[in-house]
């Protein structure tokens, strides 16, 4: 299939990650290494810098790579800074420039009609397409924007899964609105989309270089949808709206097994895939709390699981992590009783319920009816290391069971600092750190604590699907201490599934990270820790 990418960025920028890539030269062979065929591409000093002169240095980078395309960071022109409008699209159209893109928050101008009626009537009259991040506005300015000129596309970057329950309705309302989907990792996300307003809404992009190329594709190819609009999202709706994308053949490479199946979207049926972390809820649930969880619960899980071929996976219920009652873990033992061998129960418990917690103790973590514990202090806002936990942090010592630590640097996450004292006190217990993916700044940390500790574990699983995390992970603390998890079923398991496969590292490594390792880590026999094959 034909990819081409609508959100790549290249150039050098303030801030940077030295692990990060941004030349040029490093952008077109990872769009090689990645099996992308064309790109539109903006330059990170034209957002940041100035505007004018580096759009034009862009163009002057590119004008001789056949496969990638310009997109114009733009201003208004009230400053001076820009011609107006119908002054700026001729200079585009003139450079050969298919798309504009704006940052009305970093920029400080926003998008009302008062100051950028001239600019966005001009790109509209004209037919170019306009970008502009999630994080830049609101769903409301959003509206306003379509609203005001309907046949101006807008494409929407860095849509996150948790904003499901007001997309739908925007989509439906504003013909022109698109979506770009390197963030947009909710479970089905695509094939709700398509159902609800169709396949020409949606553009593949990866963010690079900010986001893993290869997970950002998973989607498009693991998606139920048919293969007419897999080559819309691909390719096909960017093209309908920039125009045809001379796109680069790459020679045929020898790849490992579960690059060649992933490129294939089939399952991998072939490898033992052990899902570390994964959530779900009551039967028939469509939503938890503040947001919208399509498809969540077990039946949702194992059809997801089956699709990617994800043969186990330790799993909580929403109920438990939110609630700590005993409504949440009977939803997990039910799972598990239904789908024996296949979904395995954390246990959850609230602290901030004494008089209520020794009974569940007894009930769930005393009689071995789960196989770990999974707290959740950013809901429960009672800290890991609380003396009301010591009961289960003893029951994990006792018997090698894992803690799923949600981690982050501050908030009520639980913290590197807090995992390091209490790997020491129990050091039976094994602690996963989960979403070390969610950036360098908490992956450099919980690395520190893992390569003090031999309980201490790396569990990757975060919507950033962060760009070289994996790589970086393998070569800091071992491929033996990196766990494969993937929130499913709130995002997608797909693009987590990518981020590892598609990983430059050996296919043993990827083999230990995607199964082996949390197999070891349970003490699972080889008759556990064999594919289920295709079918089965």
């Amino acid at each position: 299939m034909k990819f081409v990418d609508c959100n790549c960025m290249v150039g050098q920028r303030g801030s940077r990650h030295v692990e990060t890539p941004f030349s040029l030269e490093q952008a077109l062979a990872d769009l090689e290494y990645y099996e992308i065929h064309g790109a539109l591409v903006y330059s990170a000093a034209a957002k940041e810098y100035f505007p004018a002169r580096r759009n034009a240095e862009l163009d002057a980078m590119i004008e001789q790579i056949n496969h990638l395309c310009s997109c114009w960071v733009v201003l208004p022109s009230h400053a001076g800074e820009m011609p107006d409008g119908e002054e700026l699209v001729k200079q585009m159209k003139a450079r050969g420039a298919r798309a504009a893109r704006i940052f009305p928050k970093s920029h400080g101008f926003g998008t009302s009609e008062l100051v950028c009626g001239d600019l966005f009537a001009a790109l509209e009259q004209a037919a170019v397409p306009l970008f502009v991040d999630r994080s830049e506005t609101e769903l409301e300015k959003i509206a306003s924007l379509c609203g005001a000129h309907p046949n101006l596309p807008v494409v929407l970057c860095g849509v996150a899964w948790s904003e499901d329950r007001a997309l739908v309705p925007l989509l439906k309302a504003h013909q022109n609105l698109h979506l770009e989907t390197a963030a947009f990792q909710g479970h089905r996300a695509f094939e709700r989309v398509v159902r609800e307003v169709g396949a020409e809404r949606l553009l593949f992009g990866t963010d690079w270089p900010l986001r893993s190329p290869g997970a950002a594709k998973m989607m498009v190819l693991y998606e139920n949808i048919s293969d007419e609009d897999r080559e819309k999202i691909a390719h096909g709706n960017l093209e309908r709206l920039i125009g045809p994308v001379e796109t680069q053949e790459y020679p045929e490479t020898e790849r490992d097994p579960i690059v060649a199946a992933l490129r294939a979207g089939e399952p991998l049926s072939g490898e033992f895939v052990f899902d570390a972390h994964a959530h779900l809820a009551d039967d028939g649930c469509m939503g938890v709390g503040q947001c919208a969880l399509a498809y969540n619960d077990a039946a949702g899980l194992i059809g997801t699981m089956d699709r990617l071929g994800i043969d186990k996976c330790l799993a909580s219920s929403w109920g438990g992590i939110l609630l700590g009652d005993r409504a949440g873990n009977d939803v997990m033992l039910a799972a598990a009783e239904r789908y024996p061998g296949r979904i395995i129960p954390y246990g959850t418990l609230n602290p901030n319920y004494p008089e209520l917690f020794e009974e569940e103790f007894e009930r769930v973590f005393a009689s071995g009816r789960v196989k770990g514990f999974k707290p959740y202090p950013p809901r429960q806002q009672y800290p890991l290391d609380g003396e009301r936990n010591k009961p289960l942090l003893q029951w994990a010592q006792e018997r090698g069971a894992p803690v799923l630590c949600h981690c982050g640097l501050g908030g009520n996450a639980i913290t590197p600092g807090q995992v390091d004292k209490l790997a020491e006190q129990y050091p039976g217990a094994n602690f996963l750190f989960a979403h070390v993916g969610q950036s360098y700044a908490v992956a450099e940390k919980c690395v520190e604590v893992c390569k003090q500790h031999s309980n201490v574990y790396c569990e990757i699983t975060y919507t950033a699907i962060t760009y070289g995390l994996i790589e970086y992970l393998v070569r800091e603390v071992g491929a033996e201490k990196v766990l494969f998890g993937t929130d499913c079923v709130m995002r997608d398991a797909a693009p987590q599934l990518g981020w590892v496969g598609w990983a430059r590292i050996s296919l043993e490594d990827k083999r230990k990270i995607l199964g082996g390792n949390m197999g070891r880590l349970l003490g699972l026999s080889p008759e556990e820790m064999a594919p289920r094959g295709p079918g089965t």
